[in-house]
């Protein structure tokens, strides 16, 4: 029998008749930082192909790309085998677009393009149980094990282990940025330098001043607030913001692998047949 988590040893049920807890978070509480491989892709075979090398998470995008639920349903389900999490980037939407990537077990969600407060409120509304926010109730999916699991430990491991990190990218959501990193139900914050520095109209600049001084900011308001602080950094400068305090690090994708292995299978060959 495959063997998914940890929690499995924790407890005398049937195996699989337990909440999965987050990779994620089990490693950020340790005091490491986490890692994530992001598929642009929808094929399960990446999904299985980045999880069998261990990073913490997969990352899974329905702001840009075709990505549907079943797709997406299929790569965390890919995942989950090799014990690695599913964190989906929504489509900003209405209730039902936040608690759908929830239901199919993802271990976190991205929000992107918050604007302010008001915003990052009505999203922690939709997506934590009761006391915290007003997400309904149905457990017959997913993540609350087809209705096997107990209905308190499925409300309560819900809140604690489903993370949803809220992305900084506007200067709008800068001014409201302290008080949506303090408020009880957000997970993290994840700063997003591509749209700021865009908003900015300083496109692509990923460098410019302006980008990073909030980059730095929206580390420090999170770890002050006991919350994940999450951006894009590869090798080349993950240990920076690793100093600056990120614990949760995008590294790399299936596309930028794919384009820079095909290009170099075909120039080294193109040297060879000159």
């Amino acid at each position: 029998m495959t063997r998914y988590d940890r929690t499995m040893a924790k407890v005398s049920k049937k195996p699989f008749d337990t909440f999965r807890e987050s990779r994620i978070k089990r490693t950020t509480s340790e005091g490491k930082v986490a890692i994530t491989l992001k598929c642009n892709t929808s094929d399960t075979k990446v999904a299985e192909i980045f999880s069998l090398a261990q990073p913490d998470a997969i990352w899974l995008d329905m702001e840009h790309g075709s990505l549907d639920y079943t797709q997406a349903e299929n790569q965390v389900n890919a995942a989950k085998i090799y014990d690695v999490d599913a964190i989906l980037r929504v489509s900003r939407g209405s209730y039902s677009s936040y608690i759908r990537g929830l239901e199919i077990d993802c271990a976190g969600l991205v929000i992107p393009q918050i604007k302010n407060y008001e915003d990052a409120k009505f999203v922690r509304d939709s997506t934590k149980f009761p006391p915290i926010g007003h997400r309904g109730l149905d457990g017959g999916n997913n993540d609350g094990k087809y209705a096997r699991l107990d209905i308190e430990e499925y409300l309560t491991k819900s809140n604690e282990e489903r993370l949803v990190i809220y992305q900084i990218e506007t200067p709008e959501a800068f001014d409201h940025i302290e008080a949506i990193a303090e408020m009880e139900g957000v997970d993290g914050l994840f700063f997003g330098p591509g749209d700021y520095s865009l908003a900015l109209g300083v496109p692509g600049q990923m460098d410019h001043p302006e980008v990073s001084k909030v980059r730095k900011l929206v580390a420090e308001l999170a770890r002050k607030h006991n919350k994940i602080a999450a951006t894009p950094g590869g090798p080349n400068i993950a240990s920076e913001y690793i100093d600056m305090g990120y614990n949760l690090l995008n590294i790399g994708s299936d596309v930028i692998g794919l384009t820079n292995y095909a290009e170099e299978l075909i120039n080294t060959f193109d040297k060879i047949n000159s």
